[in-house]
């Protein structure tokens, strides 16, 4: 299978919802083992379009080439004849030179005399084995040959990639998007002066099409953005169609809210979603993904005290408390330490599925500074600190489980 993408099938997210909450628990136990959200660093909001982008691939190859369609057979079983397609090279891209004038694959490629298509191959067994041909318009072509080269920076790649999102060519579009999925939001959000600001609003405005790439959109306007963006992320994000509608990528368009709101911005999503019992869980999750990645990029915006605070309302109600708890250990928010340690202690709030978070928590406070603390906090973290010892002592092997799964946080 090719590994070049068409763009229709980019950002898409086919998932129902137990299984993004599923996906939700994993990032739930990375989060509280001190692994910052989106550890790869990659865009915090590119769900779906990570795969390599076209200057990755053609340096993982062995060869890529421009190839023009020359002939093609599509075989005929009864009469024994195999399926075949001839191409014209017309440039290499990466590999021997010397490959020749003319590349045959034993399967049939539709298509047409002089259609140009790109294609890559790794040698096997002393042959190249050719992937699927993508089809390449003129366009294609001339981004191809603008990309920058293998020793550029991130940030070069994306300032290239900034300049053909949404191209009529899906290729060129797929890959642009790829390129910011795959970059570090620190190497994105330093071209905020060169974001296609108008071209944004109107892709945003027009959204219905939009998959994955709406929430990178949102948070694109949200860091070069001004009033009048804001004014728009928020009528999106409010327009909610009902308890059970999904809305993808509404959380990078509650992250771009938040960058260009601040803590304006926050009451509102406190008021619309954390305090609302009518609030769909989708949204919720969505208002929470957005206050992680204000948390980790963006806390000179908002503080983490007071996203803290936000994420605290939704604690005694959330479904998946465990992600509020990793997060709130992360932020080293110990306010809430003595009502964790009830949860444990607690039969029906104390499950299975939330008791670990509990002792990740407990284990990440204990291990706190107290110098600087209130004195509030510092008896939050001397009652957490007492309760590992217990456990060390009456319940070794859950301790040594939890304390395994703990490792250091770079953010």
């Amino acid at each position: 299978m090719s590994v070049f993408v068409r763009r229709r099938e980019c950002g898409r997210m086919t998932m129902l919802r137990p299984a993004l909450e599923a996906a939700l628990l994993v990032m739930s136990v990375m989060l509280v083992s001190g692994v910052p959200w989106r550890d790869a660093g990659a865009c915090p909001f590119c769900f779906g379009s990570l795969q390599l982008s076209l200057r990755e691939q053609i340096d993982a190859s062995e060869a890529t080439v421009i190839i023009r369609w020359k002939s093609g057979e599509p075989g005929n079983l009864k009469r024994e004849i195999p399926a075949s397609t001839t191409f014209t090279v017309l440039e290499i891209l990466r590999g021997d030179p010397t490959l020749g004038r003319t590349i045959r694959i034993d399967r049939y490629q539709e298509g047409q005399a002089g259609d140009v298509f790109l294609m890559s191959g790794f040698r096997q067994d002393g042959a190249f084995q050719w992937d699927r041909s993508v089809p390449l318009s003129e366009l294609g072509r001339v981004y191809l040959r603008g990309l920058p080269d293998s020793d550029s920076t991130p940030t070069e790649r994306v300032r290239y990639a900034l300049m053909f999102l949404e191209s009529p060519d899906d290729t060129v579009a797929t890959d642009a998007f790829s390129v910011l999925g795959t970059a570090r939001y620190e190497d994105i959000a330093v071209l905020k002066d060169e974001f296609p600001r108008d071209k944004l609003r109107k892709w945003i405005r027009s959204g219905e099409r939009l998959k994955g790439q709406l929430g990178v959109y949102g948070m694109l306007l949200g860091l070069c953005g001004d009033d009048g963006d804001r004014a728009l992320l928020e009528k999106l994000i409010l327009d909610v169609r009902g308890p059970d509608d999904y809305r993808l990528g509404i959380d990078g368009v509650m992250g771009g809210y938040l960058l260009v709101s601040g803590e304006e911005g926050l009451k509102v999503l406190d008021r619309q979603f954390l305090a609302n019992a009518s609030a769909s869980q989708s949204d919720v999750h969505a208002v929470l993904g957005a206050l992680r990645f204000m948390g980790q990029y963006a806390d000179e915006r908002i503080s983490r005290r007071r996203l803290s605070q936000s994420l605290r309302q939704t604690l005694g109600t959330s479904r998946m408390p465990d992600i509020q708890i990793a997060d709130l250990a992360r932020w080293e928010d110990w306010t809430v330490t003595h009502e964790l340690l009830d949860w444990y202690a607690d039969p029906v709030r104390g499950t299975r599925h939330i008791k670990p978070a509990i002792v990740r928590f407990m284990i990440v406070a204990s291990q706190a500074d107290r110098n600087g603390l209130s004195e509030e906090d510092r008896a939050s973290v001397e009652a957490a600190a007492a309760f590992v010892e217990t456990l060390k002592q009456e319940q070794p092997a859950i301790y040594q489980q939890a304390a395994r799964a703990l490792v250091p946080s770079n953010s």
